[in-house]
């Protein structure tokens, strides 16, 4: 069985906040005071002003969810930086249930690139989002519970999902 990858793509709501939010405030509000103190006092020390935020967005997207792989060892959930795995033995049930999601942000970031951490509110429970957008979310039953993903074509990553669990309770049997 071939690697199956399918992109987390950012919804609306995200690229706003990404692109306004994160890289415009972000990155340009302290690159515009930076020039604007460096012609006003001529130290070229304002040069590096922008340096930190954009040390920070960097350091942001790399963590944000970049898609999901579906390999011979299970869900790959996928970003630049410290890829995790979830077996497909681990998976007891997969679903495209509406859910509220959010909450209570334990562990994890919201918003500039996507979603993911530990959350909890009280009409889902503990949830954990790997998410680029909130629509069309696929919902993964876990013995540590819920984990929330958002594949680009979430029929497509359902049904292949679904072939290959099938396969590794088979191939568990035998």
């Amino acid at each position: 069985m071939s690697d199956e990858f399918f992109p987390a793509v950012l919804g609306t709501r995200q690229r706003w906040l990404a692109g306004v939010g994160g890289i415009g405030l972000g990155f340009g509000g302290p690159f515009a005071l930076s020039v604007l103190l460096l012609a006003t006092s001529g130290d070229p020390l304002f040069v590096i002003l922008p340096l930190p935020f954009l040390g920070t967005l960097w350091m942001i997207q790399g963590m944000a969810p970049a898609g999901y792989t579906l390999d011979e060892n299970g869900v790959g959930l996928e970003r630049r930086w410290l890829r995790r795995v979830i077996p497909y033995a681990a998976i007891g049930e997969v679903d495209r249930q509406p859910r509220a999601v959010g909450g209570l942000g334990g562990v994890g970031l919201n918003g500039l690139f996507g979603a993911h951490g530990l959350r909890w509110n009280p009409r889902t429970g503990r949830h954990y989002l790997f998410i680029a957008n909130t629509l069309d979310l696929v919902w993964l039953r876990t013995a540590g519970g819920l984990i929330a993903l958002s594949p680009e074509r979430p029929d497509a990553f359902v049904a292949e999902l679904s072939r290959r669990r099938a396969a590794a309770r088979r191939d568990a049997a035998t």
